[in-house]
Order: structure tokens, then C-alpha cells, then sequence
């Protein structure tokens, strides 16, 4: 008599015997009788299915932490951008971060982020120069005012201080904020028998205490016409219109990176996603 050869377990055999097992609490003698297959068969094929299955959800878990740590390199290159926006980032940069751009740009190719990026870069060359041309500007103003000029020679300090003052003046009225006012921050202070006269953070000289009095007002006075010239120049009004167009681009960009910073999820693909 010719013994017929069973064909092989198939994979959806071999699962089901597994959940039979396990879900049912067939023992293998059980399913072998059912079946018809030799319980050794029976018993091997669900050591198997048991093997399959830890390696799939390995696989899985492998394939999680890949795709866990490619956002998060994606969120934190967002956060790094959105740091970048007030000059918060004090992180040094990550060898691949070119290549985690490349990722993020890939995964939202039209995004306005890009354009946004390029519009800010070439307004902050913009501004460059034109804090440039309102620094000659000032130079130009401090130098031939004529209040200024009759303590100027007695006072080594007192220009180039006053320069470096205003130039800090025109930056933080373009971004909106008070700066220096002279009505309370030009300072006199005790110096060994002289007065030592400063403005917010800059130091413009040293004077004798019977001349520090007359010499704070006249700096009070030359600075008061300084600044009120400065404020209508058109050297200034264009800077502040260049970074009021930046903070305005700043705003959009926020909130175009809030999106990836707080979802998490980046949609799209690139070529270095887990799969």
C-alpha cells in the first residue's frame, strides 16, 4: 500500500494551529487528532508560528523606534528653526543637520517655510546695510553737533560713546522697544575726586566734579537733538520698515512651525524615512 505524503504546512495553518493553542487551549494531541497530521508535526509547526510572530513584533518595534527618532529629529530641527527666529538657539549644530533639512523639505516640499526662510535671509542683509548707512549717518550727526563738540576735546570718551549708544538706540526702536531714555539714564558716578558720566551702557568720560553738572546737560541736550533728528531720518524709517517686515515674517514662520512642533507627525516621505 503507497502512503500518500501530506502536503506542507501552509503559514495560515500553522498561525491558526498557534491560536488554537493559545486562544482555545487545544493541546497539540488535540489538533494533530483533528487534523490528521502527526502531533511531532503539530507540536514543531507552533514552535514556529511562536518564533514568526516574536520576529514580526520585533521587527515592529524596531521599525517604531526608527520612525519615533526620525520625527523627533524632524520636531527638533523645527524647534531649533523656531529658536533660531529671536536668536534663542544657543545649541551647537548637529553634524547632519543639512541632511535633516533636506529630510524636512522633502516631507513638505511646499511648505511656505522655504519661502518664508529666503525672504528673511535676504531682508536681514538688508538690514545689515542699513544699519551700516545709519551708523555713517550718526557719525556724520554726532560729530559736527556743535553742543557736543565744545566738550568733545575734553572728553575722550564722549563721541564715540554716544555713537555706540545711538547705534543701539536705532536697533531697538526698529524692533519696537523704548531703548535709552537720557532724561534718567545719562548717570553721573564718583571717580577718585572726579565724575565719571555715562549713558545707559556707555561710558563717554571723565570730567572734574565742579564741570559735571554743566556737562551732563549739554550731553542731555545734544543727545535730545540727536535722537529727535535720527528719528525722522530716512536712513532710520528705512530700517524700521525693513524690520517690521521681518518680525512680520517672523510671526508667519512661528506659525508655520508650530504645526510640526506640536503635532509631531510630519506628513509626507523622504529617503532617509525607516521605510
Amino acid at each position: 500500500m503507497t502512503r500518500t505524503r501530506k502536503p506542507p504546512v501552509t503559514l495560515e495553518q500553522r498561525r491558526d494551529w498557534l491560536r488554537r493553542n493559545e486562544e482555545n487551549g487545544e493541546s497539540p494531541p488535540e489538533i494533530a487528532k483533528g487534523e490528521a497530521f502527526d502531533v511531532r508535526t503539530v507540536r514543531k509547526q507552533i514552535e514556529i508560528a511562536k518564533q514568526e510572530r516574536e520576529n514580526r513584533e520585533a521587527r515592529s518595534i524596531v521599525l517604531r523606534n526608527a520612525m519615533e527618532q526620525h520625527y523627533n529629529d524632524l520636531y527638533k530641527y523645527a524647534e531649533k528653526l523656531n529658536l533660531q527666529i529671536y536668536d534663542q538657539d544657543i545649541t551647537p549644530p548637529s553634524p547632519d543637520e543639512e541632511y535633516i533639512e533636506a529630510a524636512l523639505h522633502e516631507h513638505l516640499p511646499r511648505s511656505p517655510i522655504w519661502d518664508y526662510l529666503r525672504k528673511k535671509e535676504n531682508l536681514k542683509k538688508i538690514e545689515k546695510a542699513q544699519l551700516v548707512n545709519t551708523r555713517n549717518m550718526i557719525e556724520a550727526a554726532a560729530l559736527t553737533d556743535q553742543s557736543l563738540s565744545s566738550i568733545s576735546g575734553r572728553m575722550d570718551g564722549l563721541l564715540p560713546g554716544i555713537i555706540e549708544a545711538l547705534v543701539f538706540q536705532v536697533q531697538q526702536w526698529s524692533h519696537g522697544n523704548k531703548g535709552i531714555n537720557p532724561q534718567d539714564q545719562l548717570q553721573s558716578e564718583p571717580a577718585n575726586g572726579f565724575v565719571n558720566l555715562r549713558y545707559g551702557f556707555a561710558q563717554l568720560g571723565r570730567v572734574d566734579v565742579e564741570q559735571a553738572h554743566e556737562y551732563q546737560e549739554i550731553i542731555r541736550e545734544g543727545l535730545g537733538k540727536l535722537e529727535s533728528h535720527l528719528r525722522s531720518s530716512e536712513q532710520y524709517l528705512n530700517l524700521e520698515k525693513t524690520a517690521n517686515e521681518i518680525e512680520r515674517l517672523n510671526r508667519k514662520l512661528r506659525e508655520e512651525l508650530a504645526v510640526i512642533r506640536l503635532r509631531r507627525i510630519v506628513p509626507g516621505r523622504c529617503k532617509f524615512c525607516p521605510l
